[in-house]
């Protein structure tokens, strides 16, 4: 086997290994009235309402919501029982959404937030929000990122005063297994969309064989080499 294959063999197990996976979770695939929580499980995302608690960090001065809404609402105009706000632009967000609108004052007792643990650690995470209020000086819609219970990073997604929009935050952090999401405070609705989790791939068997194949191509190779130069100054 020549050095140049030991090579091939070795690059192409650890390119493998390296691949990554994003997935996305628009919510467009449930019916609208469902509550959220552990439709995804099998995609290793699990949902659970009120992230935070106790005193707020929002522009409106509320505590945290003990009883944060996971309702599914539907943007399609065919469906009975529209539920959503003034979405804002540019258009992010379709079918689907996260969050009641109509007397989501009333359904919420504080600022809203949940929280989303992922089985797999994940290398990016990107939320999309749509209705966020214009709010410079104190941005409120926002992602946090932990591995286990250590924080990561956070962002934080502000429009011009006055106006109404959608955003998308993303966070990129190693071994991130939890993410919490506070949509917005508890005198702005905000919806939330297009969830998107990126991963580094598990390498499959036939991957780890190549590569380990590599690597003992690569030493047979070495160790040949050491063999014929100790017998060439025999």
């Amino acid at each position: 086997m020549t050095r140049t294959l030991h090579v091939a063999l070795l690059g192409a197990g650890l390119s493998l290994a390296i691949e990554t996976g994003a997935q996305t979770i628009n919510f467009d695939d449930l019916a609208p009235g469902t509550t959220l929580g552990a439709q995804y499980a099998g995609l290793g995302v699990v949902f659970t309402p009120n992230a935070f608690s106790g005193s707020g960090s929002s522009s409106s001065g509320s505590d945290w919501a003990t009883n944060t809404d996971m309702t599914i609402v539907s943007l399609d105009t065919g469906t009975l029982g529209i539920d959503y706000g003034a979405l804002g632009v540019p258009s992010l967000v379709s079918k689907n959404i996260l969050h009641h609108f109509l007397n989501w004052e009333t359904k919420e007792d504080g600022d809203a937030s949940f929280r989303i643990d992922l089985s797999t650690p994940a290398s990016s995470v990107s939320v999309t929000f749509a209705g966020v209020g214009g709010n410079s000086l104190a941005p409120d819609s926002r992602i946090f990122a932990y591995a286990g219970s250590t924080l990561l990073d956070s962002r934080a997604g502000s429009l011009p005063d006055d106006l109404v929009g959608q955003l998308t935050l993303t966070i990129t952090a190693p071994g991130i297994t939890r993410i919490a999401v506070a949509p917005g405070s508890f005198d702005d609705w905000v919806g939330v969309d297009n969830i998107v989790i990126t991963t580094a791939a598990i390498p499959e068997p036939e991957v780890w064989s190549l590569t380990l194949l590599g690597l003992a191509a690569t030493w047979c190779a070495r160790r040949r080499r050491a063999i014929g130069e100790e017998n060439d100054h025999a």
